[in-house]
């Protein structure tokens, strides 16, 4: 996993966390939340991802499913076709809370869903939870 060093800062590294969603509001909830932890790269569109993956790496991605264009099931399959990205875990975070929606969620490859709103805390330890069964 790779890991940003903080200039003038030794030994103190933080795990990049892309967190995809449409919603501005929900980035910086991302952000705010998380941003003491991680490093967290906030992108507005699964196209918006993609770029940031071919220039970067991510340790974790947060990813919402219902954007325009490329939804994040898409992204979601098309990532997992990228062998550095096979066991990324990937936490779906959405505000759907249809029966359909759930039971693909959970026949996909992605670690957990979390439904918005999601406390920090939540948030935090299914992270955690994903770091740990990585390793």
């Amino acid at each position: 996993m790779k890991q940003r060093r903080f200039k003038g800062v030794t030994n103190m590294t933080k795990k990049v966390v892309l967190a995809i969603d449409d919603n501005l509001m929900q980035l910086d909830l991302f952000q705010k939340a998380l941003g003491s932890r991680y490093d967290v790269r906030p992108v507005k569109s699964a196209s918006d991802a993609i770029h940031f993956l071919n220039i970067d790496q991510a340790d974790i991605i947060l990813l919402d499913i219902e954007m325009p264009n490329i939804t994040g099931f898409e992204f979601l399959t098309d990532i997992r076709k990228i062998p550095s990205y096979m066991n990324v875990p990937i936490i779906i975070v959405s505000g759907n809370t249809g029966q359909s929606f759930f039971e693909q969620a959970r026949n996909s490859s992605a670690f957990d869903v979390l439904t918005k709103p999601v406390s920090p805390e939540r948030l935090i330890e299914t992270i955690e939870k994903a770091f740990a069964a990585a390793t």
